[in-house]
């Protein structure tokens, strides 16, 4: 199959914009109503903050789930294309619950043995020592 016969993944996220306070850290420099509605990236569906489960809980999203994806926050800032009368600058905060695929270590390729397999492993004895008593390991007379 060729790079462009490849069906890519969709973008699985529960997003909503805050808007600018047209305050400076440290006040708050965004905000959003609590009634504010965050909206599905794959169905559009608008979802209040109480039925965040309600989503994550939704055929869509449990696909991702079922596949080994898992939810993480993320945020960023954007430009405010089309200010309307909550916002008080050009700027917006997109807050986005995400559907992480999880990071997969690769086998290694350089020939280097990963580090547990490169650190000698104890002695059998050095163990032996150390199940030892104290009072045992204390016993040599010091010189005065």
């Amino acid at each position: 199959m060729s790079y462009q016969q490849q069906q890519k993944t969709p973008f699985c996220a529960l997003t909503m914009k805050m808007y600018a306070t047209g305050k400076k850290s440290p006040k708050f420099e965004f905000k959003a109503s609590a009634d504010s509605v965050f909206t599905c990236s794959l169905t559009k569906k608008k979802y209040k903050l109480s039925q965040v489960n309600e989503w994550y809980l939704s055929p869509e999203v449990q696909k991702f789930h079922n596949e080994g994806y898992r939810a993480k926050w993320y945020g960023k800032t954007e430009q405010n294309e089309n200010p309307n009368k909550y916002s008080q600058g050009d700027t917006n905060f997109v807050l986005s619950f995400i559907m992480i695929k999880p990071f997969k270590t690769q086998p290694n390729v350089d020939g280097m043995k990963p580090i547990a397999q490169s650190i000698p492993q104890v002695q059998q004895q050095q163990v032996e020592i150390a199940r030892k008593e104290p009072d045992e390991l204390l016993d040599d007379e010091i010189p005065f």
